[in-house]
């Protein structure tokens, strides 16, 4: 199947500051070159041992997120050791804090995701537990809030106000925008929709109710279990492509972007909308070939798991009821009505430092180490091309480890040729 990656669209200029930076994205092609003497005493592999490990159950270990403080400080989430990071101005490695455990209001109970910096006073951190947890910038705990759903993705506005996307799960999953007060943890939520059903879209699996698999994969026969469902999603039919993004502009207004109908609104702290426009995208449908292409990889993973089964002799009985499910549902692949209508209009959003918001539309492309960038006025007029590039580190496009800051863009990356082992805390400057 081929690579996705992503292309820039610069969208929205709010500011009068925004005209440097627009003309930076005019002139064809932006160099994204690193500060060779940023970080240079900082070892992110001795600190972060868990990025290089493979094993599916250590391997997240590499996935971070990180907040860059007004005065240039670095915060970094170690999540598979349940600590915060915190480097200097110049990147140089300060402290951790924080502790795994759930007696204490501090602990953090689940990997903690550190997201933002708020009034410039606090920085904060969320869970799947819902729990909220404020430190000051010493690394001092000050407060923990605990929302009563799923905290996806959340940015700082002004005024102690939090805008967080939240995930309820129920009798039909709910995706919401709310703007938290910090203060009082009163919430006021602008938007909030259904998830569609994703059986269609999906592969469902009843085990066996005779025998169920246990954490370490192996078999064992039940007596009064019944296992639960298994659902394997078919390409770009999860909904998380099609949730809703927010980030927040300098003046602390909240921008809430719908991937699912390319619509952008802008609101402030309060919740009241300020403006709302349609960003001049056209977002790829899947092709008949695409489902093929999809049909036949599945045929060949399937066959696949059916020679592996054949050759052992462990959990034949699940296995074998597995594959006759999964083989009686293969038609899915190529049915139109499995699929979405489009891709999303894009896959992630930014803004930058002059209130350019940054939209990253899917393609279904080859991919290079190179990001083409669209720019748009403040009535979605697109305005120019050009393109982001980096020759030494694998950009990863990703607004939890991409982050603006005073001109620069601050970024945990790896080497192209350093594999696994290789992630930098890295500031890059534009030229």
């Amino acid at each position: 199947m081929k690579r996705l990656f992503f292309l820039f669209l610069i969208v929205l200029a709010l500011s009068v500051q925004a005209q440097h930076r627009s003309s930076m994205y005019k002139d064809g092609e932006i160099q994204l070159v690193p500060d060779a003497a940023y970080a240079k005493h900082a070892d992110l592999n001795q600190l972060f041992p868990d990025a290089s490990q493979s094993e599916p159950s250590k391997s997240r270990g590499a996935v971070r997120s990180m907040v860059v403080a007004p005065d240039g400080s670095v915060f970094m989430s170690l999540r598979t050791k349940h600590l915060i990071c915190k480097f200097d101005k110049q990147g140089n490695f300060v402290k951790t804090f924080g502790k795994k455990g759930g007696k204490k209001p501090c602990d953090f109970i689940y990997e903690p995701t550190v997201q933002g910096i708020l009034d410039g006073k606090y920085v904060y951190t969320i869970a799947v537990d819902g729990r909220m947890h404020f430190f000051d910038l010493n690394g001092k705990w000050v407060k923990t809030i605990t929302l009563k759903y799923m905290p996806l993705n959340t940015y700082p506005l002004k005024g102690g106000k939090i805008a967080i996307v939240g995930f309820s799960v129920g009798k039909q999953n709910r995706t919401s925008v709310r703007i938290l007060d910090f203060r009082n943890g009163v919430e006021r939520e602008i938007f909030s929709e259904i998830q569609p059903n994703q059986d269609k879209a999906s592969i469902v699996i009843t085990p066996n109710s005779r025998g169920e698999i246990d954490n370490e994969g192996k078999y064992h026969v039940a007596t009064s279990y019944k296992p639960p469902v298994i659902g394997c999603l078919l390409p770009f039919s999860h909904d998380m492509y099609y949730r809703v993004r927010i980030t927040s502009s300098t003046d602390g207004n909240l921008i809430v972007a719908n991937p699912s109908n390319g619509q952008i609104a802008v609101y402030n702290p309060l919740g009241q909308k300020i403006k709302q426009f349609v960003a001049d995208i056209k977002p790829e449908v899947i092709s008949k070939e695409d489902r093929e292409e999809y049909y036949q990889k599945a045929v060949k993973e399937l066959k696949k798991l059916e020679e592996d089964v054949q050759k052992s002799d462990k959990n034949k009985e699940y296995w074998n009821e597995y594959i006759f499910q999964y083989k009686a549902q293969l038609y899915k692949f190529r049915e139109p009505a499995s699929y979405p209508d489009h891709l999303p209009y894009f896959s992630e959003m930014m803004i930058d430092e002059d209130d350019n918001i940054l939209l990253f539309r899917f393609t279904r492309e080859e991919g290079s180490n190179k990001f083409d960038v669209y720019t748009y006025d403040h009535k979605g007029v697109r305005i120019a091309s050009s393109s982001f590039v980096s020759d030494s580190y694998e950009l990863k496009i990703n607004p939890a480890v991409f982050r603006f800051h005073n001109r620069c863009i601050y970024s945990y990356v790896s080497k192209k040729d350093a594999g696994n082992g290789g992630y930098e805390l890295v500031r890059f400057n534009l030229r």
